[in-house]
């Protein structure tokens, strides 16, 4: 039962990028976690009917309805799309590509947008840099961010220069789990290419900022999308989604990640709580290789 706890993680090694011993020390506590707290509100609907990859977490409420999880196994997900392929797939939540954009959190965001921009081409003229999913994502063209939080994890300096976008994000439901917000500036003559958000437990915002005129625009699922200034787009990024910007100047954006409105509190607080287990072992991780 234990080996079958451990496989159930051992996903997490592509978000680290580590081979180190701790991995499996890692994977055990997470997975010993999830086991003492499965009687639990917050841990029910997880066991029940979640997937990491191809495993049911069901596995680790073993030997309890044991053949299911196993008919669960051979079975796999099942995905509501053909575009829909996260490691971490939670089916009882409603999934779409593309969420409405009138909600609290886009109307927060764009309140202060002009302020937020301003931030936002200060910071990134001062603390841009690539890391290892922008470089290995971009095809062509240059992707550069500054970090706000990595995954729970605040980045206290760049926040500290960026006091009204620091002020915003406090009021929004983070996704502190799995879930990032960060300024993001994709340089003219760029292509990402199409990848898979990690979870579909998060809604992704993009609140333009700088979007200049010509072919610049985000792709999800079978759709395109364009940005446009002062405006948000939200979307499920557990959705194939890919950027194609064939303009002249940057394309810049504050990317914003919030859970998944019908996650309950204490789903998103075992959530967090998985989080700090993995973070309390590989604490570099979240500074130098921040997941996408």
């Amino acid at each position: 039962c234990d080996v079958a706890m451990a496989s159930l993680l051992r996903s997490r090694r592509h978000e680290t990028g580590s081979t180190s011993p701790g991995l499996y020390s890692c994977d055990m506590a997470m997975a010993s976690l999830l086991r003492a707290r499965r009687h639990e509100p917050g841990a029910q609907r997880l066991l029940a009917q979640a997937f990491i990859g191809r495993w049911p977490l069901s596995f680790l409420a073993a030997p309890r309805g044991l053949g299911s999880s196993v008919a669960r196994l051979l079975r796999g997900p099942r995905y509501p799309s053909e575009f829909v392929r996260p490691k971490f797939w939670l089916p009882f939540l409603t999934s779409r590509p593309v969420w409405p954009s009138n909600d609290p959190v886009s109307r927060a965001l764009v309140e202060h947008w002009e302020e937020i921009r301003e931030e936002f081409r200060a910071a990134i003229a001062e603390q841009a840099s690539a890391d290892v999913n922008t470089r290995s994502l971009t095809i062509r063209g240059a992707w550069r961010k500054v970090p706000l939080y990595s995954q729970g994890l605040a980045h206290e300096a760049n926040l500290a220069r960026c006091p009204r976008t620091a002020a915003v994000l406090a009021e929004l439901p983070l996704c502190r789990a799995l879930g990032m917000a960060y300024f993001s500036e994709i340089a003219g003559g760029s292509d990402v290419k199409a990848h898979f958000g990690p979870t579909n437990a998060r809604v992704r915002y993009h609140l333009g900022l700088d979007v200049p005129d010509g072919n610049v625009y985000l792709a999800i699922g079978d759709g395109a999308y364009r940005w446009a200034e002062g405006q948000t787009l939200a979307f499920d990024d557990s959705y194939i989604h890919a950027v194609k910007h064939e303009g002249d100047a940057p394309r810049g954006v504050l990317i914003v990640d919030v859970y998944h409105p019908e996650l309950t509190m204490e789903e998103r607080q075992l959530l967090e709580d998985l989080e700090a287990v993995h973070r309390g072992f590989f604490p570099a991780a979240y500074e130098k290789a921040l997941p996408h």
